[in-house]
């Protein structure tokens, strides 16, 4: 019985409700036409993929340690921008087998990493080169601006026992295409 009451009113739900307005006509003023990015996606990912092998290999046998996947992204009227993030070296853990790290162990890390630094600034400096390389082919065949700006930011995270003394958070790379080609890099180091 309550339910043949509440059935009728169900069918004049739709006539209360408000009419909708189409999203067109309210919003076609406001919706400009977004520029397609002058350097294809696929040339970025390539990038990518190419720092992601870089940054893993330095150091031979004692490598970096590659904290997640190199972002990277192409900005119209300014250029390409990668990030990354890192551990110097592989860092050893405190476990159930190493429950503690002792001074000795925490001054072979923090040597280690110290003396990786270099070799991931030069790498960091090769990459920088390579990509005004490849953004600047690409720039060529669609007039790129002239003055496109190639940036490499890694960041370098450490664990929490870890001294950190002499050691960067993060470095930053740029240079435009120009800049890159002739090695005049800018670096900075905070």
């Amino acid at each position: 019985m309550r339910f043949a009451a509440i059935l009728p009113l169900m069918f004049l739900a739709p006539a209360w409700a408000q009419v909708e307005k189409p999203v067109a006509s309210t919003l076609a003023g406001a919706i400009t036409p977004v520029e397609r990015p002058k350097i294809a996606r696929q040339t970025i990912t390539e990038l990518e993929k190419h720092f992601d092998n870089q940054l893993s290999t330095i150091g031979g046998t004692d490598p970096i340690d590659l904290l997640g996947l190199t972002r990277g992204i192409y900005l119209n009227d300014y250029g390409a921008v990668f990030t990354a993030q890192v551990s110097l070296i592989v860092t050893p853990a405190i476990t159930p087998f190493r429950p503690v790290m002792t001074d000795a162990d925490k001054a072979r890390v923090h040597q280690r990493k110290i003396d990786h630094l270099p070799l991931l600034e030069k790498a960091m400096r090769e990459m920088v080169r390579n990509t005004a390389v490849t953004v600047g082919s690409a720039g060529e065949r669609i007039n790129a601006v002239p003055g496109a700006q190639v940036v490499l930011a890694v960041r370098l995270l450490y664990l929490p026992w870890e001294n950190t003394a002499g050691l960067p958070g993060q470095i930053v790379m740029k240079a435009d295409l120009k800049g890159a080609l002739e090695g005049r890099i800018q670096e900075e180091i905070q």
